[in-house]
């Protein structure tokens, strides 16, 4: 009886494994931003590929004496600055004093810093305001990184994809990739039937070897 309710179990175990939907983790990836003495390098960014979940890495790269940089970043989408609501970087200079066992002088010294979004952040523009301090003197840039939204997709936008009102749909690809749904769909099943037929075999055998045991204990052959 405790082979066949283990069999059972094991059975059972089996068909949730290989029913259960398969799940696609979120990968983060990290854009990096380059800051010089003229700006942001890369200017606006609008990458189709950056998603709800990735991070921003703001690096200062202006070796100019006596220069700063700060960093602040409207989360909130509300177009002004809040310190309690929004992203500050806080001071970035070009470089730190490290000590000769690589360690950093001054703890509060950055040369980099980074934003991660929510993996339900807001789907939409972000301003970011560069602000650059040189001799006591400001200067600053706005510019923005735009936040798609993250549909767990292998492939994505290829340079030339067309989107929005004007573009042709092409029903022939998504048949084709309903159809290859259904075949996955149909062999995970076939497969779990097959896995479940051969449990239910596997303990009948048992059983039967059981029975025949227990008649060969209570008729032993004479001899």
């Amino acid at each position: 009886m405790g082979n066949q309710r283990s069999t059972f179990v094991l059975a059972g175990l089996l068909l949730v494994v290989l029913l259960s939907p398969v799940v696609h983790a979120h990968e983060q990836k990290t854009l990096t931003v380059i800051m010089t003495d003229s700006g942001v390098v890369s200017g606006n960014i609008t990458d189709p590929s950056f998603v709800q979940g990735n991070a921003v890495w703001f690096q200062m790269h202006d070796d100019t004496n006596n220069t700063t940089m700060t960093v602040r970043l409207d989360v909130n989408r509300d177009g002004v600055f809040n310190a309690s609501d929004d992203f500050d970087s806080g001071t970035l200079v070009d470089e730190c004093e490290l000590d000769e066992n690589g360690t950093l002088v001054d703890d509060s010294c950055k040369v980099s810093a980074t934003y991660a979004f929510d993996l339900n952040a807001t789907i939409g523009t972000y301003t970011f305001w560069v602000m650059r301090t040189h001799n006591g003197s400001e200067t600053g840039w706005n510019h923005s990184i735009v936040v798609h939204k993250d549909i767990h997709e292998e492939d994505g936008p290829s340079p030339g994809d067309c989107f929005g009102i004007g573009c042709q749909t092409d029903d022939t690809t998504q048949n084709n990739a309903d159809e290859v749904d259904g075949s996955q769909s149909s062999a995970v099943v076939l497969l779990a039937l097959a896995s479940l037929v051969g449990m239910i075999a596997l303990v009948l055998s048992i059983l039967k070897e059981k029975n025949e045991g227990a008649a060969q204990n209570v008729y032993p052959e004479e001899e």
